[in-house]
């Protein structure tokens, strides 16, 4: 099969805690995408994690199996060479033998799979939020959270005006709770109760962390809440009430799961989570004391697939989406903005004029502006040794777009923004491998000479071009008469970047 003209495929497999599915788009030059395929196969991945600890031999085949049955589907359409992104439910991790399983799959299908990481999933869920924006224009004007309650954790994203204002995430997922259960035969108001009691310490956390904030909408998302839309609204419809909630909760209760499976359309890996599915999107929308929800009707599984093939999408937005993020929580600790903002400016234009010598990515460029923006937050606690309290609360912060791991980059960017330079010695540092070791020395450097020209806390400095000769990078400082301020601080800040590149920083005043 060859594609259009202007256009390109691709694909994306997803192995999920229920199943394992494959979707197949053609993309034009404009970012639209048309689905040429999409399959989808059930494997119960969720019940060994949450229900066992580790994966069954048995499920392990089933995955190898199903994938290598997508693998011939790819080969009868003549696409075995199409770009293909291969990922797993990121609640692997908590599975004893996620490498086995790992290892296993590549070795067997020659494919490479990766767990999805927070960062990642955070970008998936505002991608679906986005589409629900454009959706729903009531939401662009209301304080609305977006619940994702996936198979081990739930996402909640705080929007007002449109704009991401918190991201918090709890260990409250469907299948956590379905498997810790260990009373499948019990129905009606009893099974009710007990997924309550389970959750209400996780509820109880939600409603404190959103106590000061005025919700008026709720927006469900999550693989069981989307199977059971067509019962939760009218037809093209994606608002509910929550006493319909209430009532389809009840009536699922008092069902088998043979039963939920026939009368409700659902497969045996999603009948037993679909109910605290309800519960907890229920017990939700209770606690912000909200009478009306949404939920999508689309199919989040395809919907998941497609942006996962098409990870370029909405990537400016995103990046916003991560800079006010970070800046919200800046202010949480009392950072002087002017400062933190001017700092992130002077840190972009470095990065972009030191090109030739970091030769870095943008996703580096944009840790660093992170970086630059938080680098001040250790004086909540104390301003001596301010840089390791930086550390410690970047590292525990929820900030949306960005991964566990890029959380740790950027608390070690900050971490060496004064005094220490990098060392082996260090704690997390030390632990990193040695290319993610270079980037925080490269991008430290960058942000010790960004700080060291706004030493002042008065934005004297307001651009800044680069001038490379033997053995000096020059740097032309705009609209500043006087560097003396600079220079006094240069010394102590230019120590890495001389280090590092063999160039010592010239200042030259240009007003």
């Amino acid at each position: 099969m060859s594609s259009h003209p202007s256009t390109t495929l691709r694909a994306a497999v997803h192995i999920g805690a229920s199943h394992a599915s494959m979707i197949i788009l053609r993309v034009a030059e404009d970012g639209s995408k048309e689905r040429i395929d999409f399959l989808e196969k059930n494997i119960p991945l969720g019940r060994d994690i949450f229900g066992h600890g580790y994966i069954q031999s048995s499920t392990i085949e089933q995955a190898v199996k199903v994938i290598r049955g997508f693998q011939d589907s790819l080969a009868d359409l003549g696409l075995s060479d199409i770009p293909l992104r291969a990922v797993t439910t990121n609640t692997l991790q908590e599975a004893s033998n996620s490498e086995v399983f790992l290892n296993r799959l590549q070795i067997a299908c020659q494919w490479h799979f990766s767990p999805l990481d927070d960062g990642e999933m955070t970008r998936l869920v505002f991608l679906k939020t986005r589409r629900r924006l454009r959706d729903t224009p009531s939401m662009q004007k209301r304080n609305t959270i977006v619940a994702h309650v996936g198979p081990g954790n739930a996402r909640l994203i705080l929007l007002k005006k449109g704009r991401i204002v918190r991201y918090q995430s709890y260990r409250l997922g469907t299948h956590r709770c379905w498997e810790r259960l260990h009373s499948p035969d019990l129905t009606g108001q009893p099974i009710i109760r007990l997924i309550r009691e389970q959750i209400s310490g996780l509820i109880a956390q939600i409603h404190f962390d959103f106590r000061e904030e005025e919700i008026e909408d709720l927006v469900m998302i999550g693989t069981e809440i989307q199977m059971l839309a067509p019962y939760l609204s009218k037809p093209d419809k994606t608002k509910s009430r929550h006493h319909i909630l209430r009532q389809l909760t009840s009536e699922l209760a008092k069902l088998t799961e043979p039963q939920r499976v026939k009368k409700f359309q659902l497969d045996y890996q999603t009948a037993g989570p679909a109910l605290p599915a309800l519960v907890i999107n229920a017990a939700i929308a209770e606690s912000f004391q909200l009478t009306s929800l949404r939920v999508s009707s689309s199919d989040y599984e395809e919907g998941l697939l497609s942006d996962l093939a098409h990870p370029t999408g909405a990537q400016e937005e995103l990046k916003s989406q991560l800079f006010h993020s970070a800046a919200l929580t800046a202010k949480r600790f009392g950072a002087d903005m002017a400062h933190a903002r001017h700092v992130a400016h002077l840190c972009s234009r470095l990065f972009e004029e030191t090109q030739s010598l970091h030769q870095l990515q943008e996703h580096h460029a944009a840790l660093l502006h992170v970086a630059a923006l938080l680098h001040e937050v250790g004086n909540h606690i104390s301003p001596k040794s301010h840089e390791l309290h930086g550390l410690y609360i970047i590292r525990h912060s929820e900030i949306f777009g960005l991964s566990e791991h890029d959380r740790l980059l950027v608390a070690l960017i900050t971490r060496y923004h004064r005094k220490e330079t990098p060392n082996l010695s260090h704690p997390f540092y030390s632990e990193l491998s040695s290319e993610d070791r270079i980037h925080i020395a490269k991008l430290s450097s960058l942000l010790r000479i960004a700080d060291a020209l706004e030493r002042t806390h008065s934005q004297r400095v307001k651009d800044l071009t680069l001038t490379l000769t033997e053995g000096k990078a020059t740097l032309n400082l705009s609209g500043l008469i006087d560097a003396s301020a600079e220079r006094l601080a240069l010394p102590s800040k230019a120590d890495l970047f001389q280090n590092l590149f063999g160039l010592k920083i010239i200042l030259n005043e240009n007003p």
